[in-house]
Formats: structure tokens, sequence, C-alpha cells
């Protein structure tokens, strides 16, 4: 459903490690790694659905509006999700050398595709 697309966004981003859709309940939906492989969703990213939920529900009660993207920074990678819809994201998973603006770029042009595939 989703694995062209995914597959598409991981090789435009260079040190991309894959790319997943997943629902706000942390269930990932399709995801595929740095090859354009299938990875079993347990395998995947179902801990930041869950993240994006609760980061929504702190955006409301901070009053900055609705949560469209998060980047998540860590010593080895970093992982940006954009919200698709008001129950799914996308993640994409880059090594932390890799160019984050690139990044984004891609995954915010393929949001579009993917939220269609929804």
């Amino acid at each position: 459903m989703f694995e062209a697309t995914l597959k598409d966004l991981v090789g435009k981003v260079q040190g991309a490690h894959g790319a997943a859709v997943l629902n706000l309940d942390g269930l990932v939906i399709e995801a595929v790694d740095r090859d354009g492989a299938l990875v079993e969703p347990d395998d995947a990213l179902p801990e930041y659905g869950l993240i994006v939920r609760q980061l929504a529900d702190i955006g409301g009660a901070v009053d900055i509006g609705g949560v469209e993207q998060v980047t998540v920074d860590g010593e080895k990678r970093t992982t940006l999700i954009r919200k698709l819809d008001a129950n799914y994201v996308a993640a994409l998973v880059v090594d932390s050398a890799a160019v984050v603006g690139k990044a984004h770029f891609y995954l915010r042009i393929a949001a579009p595709d993917l939220a269609r595939e929804l």
C-alpha cells in the first residue's frame, strides 16, 4: 500500500535507515528499511505513534496548536515524524550525520502521497 512511496523516500535521503507509516496508537501499518525492503511491523517504530499522540495532547494544553512534525535527535540517529492526518504519521530514520533539512524536505514532499494512500 505505502511501499512504493516509502521506498522512494528512503532512496532520496542519503543516510536513511528506513521509513514507516504508523497510527497514533503505535500500530505500524507498513515500513521499509534502508534498501527499500519491507520490515516486519514489530521491528519498526511503534513507540513513535504514541509519542506523537502525547505531544499533540501537550500542544493543545499549552496552546501551540496542532503538532505537525517532531524531530527526535539521538547520538547515532535522528527520527523525523510528520503528521499525515488526525490518526496517522510518517516516520523517517536517518544517520545523525545526515542532512536533516533535506530529510525534512523529502518527508514533507512524500506526506501528501502517503496521506492519499490511507
